[in-house]
């Protein structure tokens, strides 16, 4: 199925939910045979079944989305006594008899994220079984949201072949569901891992945790609600999420430096004198300040009120830097109408030749036209990556300029962590720069980025030589960045050749990084994992081989330490973790890498990021202590 085209569809017809019902084999058997009268979907929340459609044979097994058609027959045969599953009727009505044929078509969908879908469902299922007209309004309205996110799961999956990356998927539920009640738990149950893995892919992508930047949508939702409507400040604090409206109060002073009220008294007229003024005072947050315990608390133990408000995401942002745009290129076009009336007969030529300096480049959300040689990049991850190549961005975030390996930072703009939209277009950049998750964290998303300059979405590989490569492409340094390869490969073997000799053929190695309240086992992509691994050629264990690197294993618990830790060991020890690291040096005590000694000490923020120039230093590290540690 042509996905786009079918989502297209979807955004132009006319949609009414014909009814929902949620079965179980405990209280409501699922129908054995059902010949719809309307379009319909079967969404497996629980357990497993059989599921025949017109002939066809689905393995349900959830989580897991079927849809069908009008006329089709539908036939559920559950696999087990955990079965649920939610049959949600609808007609959708279009011009052409095309269009809605497209709404009959039958296909299958493993979703990647079941929570958000199944959240829809149970609302949807319980107002509709209301016998008010109110609540069967509301269920309708929440019919599409529902098809949004089934949409949008499939979309992604179709762009990024492959499981989403899960730091991007929570910003998206965290933009979605923020006047609801999350904690750290509940997000990471949504993705099936566990609150300090996906607390350690936050601070490794976006340069702060989940909690901290869930408080950070919860303000700048709020500042726009002060400044845009006349709500009492308790109505504010539900509709982001704070049932007390004290506590709401005390967490924006903290982020503002001023009180609900103050902020707004102190804006709103600036605002209504100047409107551009309205983005650097809604949009632009200071600094994130870390939650403190109180605040986790606060998340685990209270609910959101529901409130009146539904401001859209993208819209506000991206509506603001779009006109900004257009008023810039209105008056340069106006001031240049003159001008191009005298111009003579070459100017054309040279039109199209500082049209030519541009290309087609593809990424990650599709096809953009860039410059084939960008002086004035953004980039809101890999800095690392240009100032290996020789180029120095006038914009980064703050995460990666606090990177203490890059020696030069002088003349680079923070642009912040989320980044500040408002704060990129006043650099003027030709290319942005940026990986899903930071896309996602700016206010607006991609689209608000789009309208400040050319942006493209690249992928992180972790690995410096792949990415000096990418970069040396997009930047149009592609001699500079075979240059960094070739001299990078080049020390490799060099190291390898003086630390083969120290090393027996069968030694095994491993790293293990020690935190207050976890212990992780790195794979090959970085903590010097890559660099062992990858560029040494030094063996991991054989459980660090199958369960980490070709599995999925990242966190483990004290208990099975001692199956991961080979021969040689390095050692990351967090601030604050003294206490579990007593536990954990009783069992490496015993190990192969204990008995003999060979335990290495490793900082962590040295080891965390994997841009190049941290990667070269690391290597100097890892192959230093090696040799010293033989003599």
């Amino acid at each position: 199925m042509d996905w786009e085209a079918h989502i297209e569809r979807w955004s132009r017809a006319a949609v009414r939910l014909l009814g929902i019902r949620k079965y179980n084999v405990e209280n409501d058997t699922p129908p054995t045979r059902y010949v719809a009268h309307s379009s319909f979907f079967v969404v497996t929340t629980r357990g497993e079944a059989r599921v025949g459609l017109s002939g066809a044979i689905y393995q349900a097994r959830a989580p897991h989305i079927l849809h069908g058609g009008k006329e089709a027959e539908l036939g559920i045969m559950p696999q087990g006594n955990d079965f649920e599953c939610y049959l949600i009727v609808y007609k959708a009505d279009s011009e052409s008899p095309e269009e809605r044929e497209s709404f009959h078509a039958p296909y299958a969908v493993t979703p990647f994220a079941l929570l958000p879908l199944q959240e829809k469902c149970k609302a949807m299922n319980d107002l509709w079984q209301q016998t008010a007209p109110m609540e069967k309004l509301q269920a309708q309205s929440l019919f599409l949201p529902f098809v949004y996110e089934v949409m949008r799961q499939i979309r992604t999956l179709k762009m990024e072949n492959s499981r989403p990356n899960l730091v991007t998927e929570a910003i998206h539920y965290i933009q979605e569901h923020y006047r609801d009640s999350i904690t750290a738990e509940k997000l990471a149950g949504i993705y099936s891992c566990s609150a300090s893995y996906l607390s350690r892919l936050f601070k490794n992508q976006i340069g702060t945790g989940p909690i901290e930047y869930l408080i950070h949508v919860r303000i700048h939702k709020s500042k726009q609600l002060l400044l845009k409507s006349e709500a009492r400040i308790q109505e504010i604090a539900s509709s982001v999420g704070y049932a007390d409206v004290y506590y709401f109060s005390r967490l924006f002073k903290k982020h503002t430096g001023h009180s609900p009220l103050q902020f707004r008294e102190s804006n709103r007229q600036v605002v209504q004198n100047n409107p551009l003024r309205l983005l650097k005072s809604s949009i632009v947050s200071p600094q994130l300040v870390s939650h403190n315990e109180n605040e986790s608390c606060y998340q685990c133990n209270v609910e959101g009120e529901a409130s009146m408000f539904r401001f859209s995401r993208p819209a506000f942002g991206a509506m603001l830097l779009l006109c900004t745009a257009m008023l810039l290129n209105a008056c340069q076009t106006s001031s240049n109408t003159g001008a191009e009336a005298s111009q003579p007969a070459s100017a054309g030529v040279a039109t199209e030749s500082a049209a030519a300096k541009t290309r087609i480049y593809e990424h990650l959300k599709g096809k953009t036209e860039i410059p084939v040689n960008p002086q004035r990049v953004v980039s809101l991850f890999h800095l690392g990556e240009l100032m290996a190549i020789g180029v120095k961005p006038v914009g980064a975030t703050t995460y990666i300029l606090s990177n203490p390996l890059l020696s030069d930072t002088s003349g680079i703009e923070d642009v912040g962590v989320p980044p500040d939209p408002e704060k990129i277009l006043s650099l003027d950049p030709d290319l942005i720069v940026t990986t899903a998750p930071f896309a996602e964290a700016v206010e607006g998303g991609y689209e608000a980025l789009s309208q400040i300059a050319p942006t493209i979405v690249v992928e992180q590989h972790n690995d410096p030589i792949q990415d000096v490569e990418m970069f040396g492409d997009i930047l149009g340094k592609q001699e500079e960045a075979k240059q960094w390869n070739e001299a990078f490969a080049a020390k490799i073997a060099d190291y390898k050749e003086k630390v083969s000799p120290l090393i027996g053929a069968d030694e095994t190695f491993s790293i293990l990084n020690v935190r207050p309240d976890a212990i992780f086992i790195y794979g090959d992509t970085n903590m010097g994992g890559n660099i062992l691994y990858k560029y040494l050629g030094l063996k991991p264990t054989e459980k660090v081989k199958t369960d980490v690197i070709n599995g999925e294993t990242w966190e483990i618990s004290t208990e099975v330490i001692p199956d991961f830790i080979g021969d040689r060991l390095f050692l990351a020890v967090n601030e604050g973790a003294e206490e579990q690291l007593k536990k954990v040096e009783k069992l490496i005590k015993n190990t192969p890498a204990g008995k003999a000694g060979k335990i290495y000490n490793i900082d962590f923020d040295t080891f965390l990021l994997s841009d190049p120039i941290s990667v070269d230093h690391q290597l100097d590290i890892i192959v230093d202590l090696l040799v010293k540690g033989e003599k």
